[in-house]
């Protein structure tokens, strides 16, 4: 698949609250950006902790979102995993990733929210096909 080289983890934790208490000063000691950044939208809950860490050319390379089990930042591994089993859905994801970059090589914000509907779709097609309510 054809993707920004970004190495995106996604972690659980228990308690947000506790990990925004704790883990910042120990991420940023080792080169992490913290943010305390809303799921969706500006500064509407829920929240979640991310952390970014540069290269040596200043570009992102680690993506951290820490998130709680009942986020629905998990439905994104079965967005993942149904790309995987299912190829022709995976090219047709890459063909859109490939034109929206061009289209919107200088905007970040716009690339993401135009593959929102194909991503949504697909996501939901992956909880019908997997049968997770």
């Amino acid at each position: 698949m054809t993707a920004k080289p970004i190495i995106d983890m996604l972690v659980e934790v228990k308690s947000l609250e506790t990990t925004r208490e704790i883990v910042p000063s120990i991420l940023e000691k080792q080169g992490y950006d913290y943010f305390w950044r809303p799921t969706w939208g500006d500064d509407i809950p829920p929240f979640y902790a991310w952390f970014i860490k540069r290269n040596e050319k200043g570009e992102r390379a680690h993506h951290i979102h820490m998130v709680e089990s009942d986020f629905e930042h998990w439905d994104r591994l079965l967005f993942r995993d149904y790309l995987i089993e299912f190829k022709d859905v995976a090219t047709e994801y890459k063909k859109l990733k490939m034109k929206l970059a061009k289209k919107f090589a200088a905007n970040r914000i716009k690339y993401t929210e135009e593959k929102t509907e194909f991503i949504t779709r697909i996501t939901q097609e992956a909880k019908n096909y997997y049968e997770i309510i």
